[in-house]
């Protein structure tokens, strides 16, 4: 086997080794530059999308902004708005009589009968102060009318008691007394008092008659259930307020 043989001289070697390192440091220069320069363009192009984004949420906000109404006639309406629904509410929550003696006939036991029925409204003795003595005349002109009628409503419920005057007949005590019990199970009413019972005759048959005086609760203290049965199947609803009348 022949030897190889090198007959070029170590300098021409040593030549050639730099000039291929400086070939691949001028190579590593020239990329590393490439993506320097690839990555600022490609970030200037983003921050020009976030910019043409940002002035194109900010004209959308003017525009919504030129749309709005002023915030103090908004919260003036909210305020507005909610008087009308508590005022709603309160007339809508109230029994009406024809409701009140659907619930008093259907708790009425075997045998008994009514024959009178009465309501009327009582003035509360602990509270007699009006909504136009505590508010000042010039605030009162200036209270809306629904605020004005909903102030009236709620007063209403705190100076007078709606009382119901029920007359009936009965064949003994111990059915007057069932009868009492079954209103009172109801929970409608916050004082049942018999007022008289006294003895009668009916049809020959001996019979007592009765008397009671009832304090409806104030409303929303109660949501009846009316049985539609007993309201000639006229699908009302269990708290119907005036609508129901």
């Amino acid at each position: 086997m022949i030897p190889e043989i090198d007959f070029l001289p170590a300098s021409y070697r040593e030549i050639r080794r730099r000039h291929r390192n400086r070939i691949w440091r001028r190579t590593i220069v020239v990329i590393f530059l490439t993506l320097v320069t690839l990555g600022t363009v490609r970030q200037r192009e983003i921050q020009h999308e976030l910019q043409t984004q940002k002035n194109t949420l900010k004209q959308r906000a003017q525009l919504m902004n030129e749309q709005l109404e002023n915030p103090e006639q908004l919260n003036q309406k909210i305020q507005h708005a909610e008087i009308r629904a508590n005022l709603l509410a309160s007339i809508l929550i109230d029994e009406s009589p024809a409701q009140l003696l659907s619930i008093i006939s259907t708790a009425l036991p075997d045998f008994v009968s009514l024959n009178e029925f009465r309501f009327s409204f009582e003035k509360v003795k602990s509270n007699e102060n009006s909504i136009r003595k505590n508010t000042p005349p010039g605030e009162q002109e200036n209270l809306l009318p629904e605020l004005a009628d909903l102030k009236i409503l709620q007063e209403r419920y705190k100076t007078e008691n709606l009382v119901i005057n029920l007359e009936g007949f009965s064949p003994d005590h111990l059915a007057i007394s069932n009868y009492m019990s079954h209103l009172n199970q109801v929970g409608l009413f916050k004082e049942i008092e018999l007022i008289q019972s006294n003895e009668s005759t009916f049809e020959g048959q001996p019979m007592r008659v009765f008397r009671l005086r009832m304090v409806v609760k104030a409303p929303g203290m109660y949501v009846p259930a009316v049985d539609l049965s007993s309201t000639a199947s006229l699908g009302i609803p269990s708290t119907g307020g005036f609508s129901n009348e």
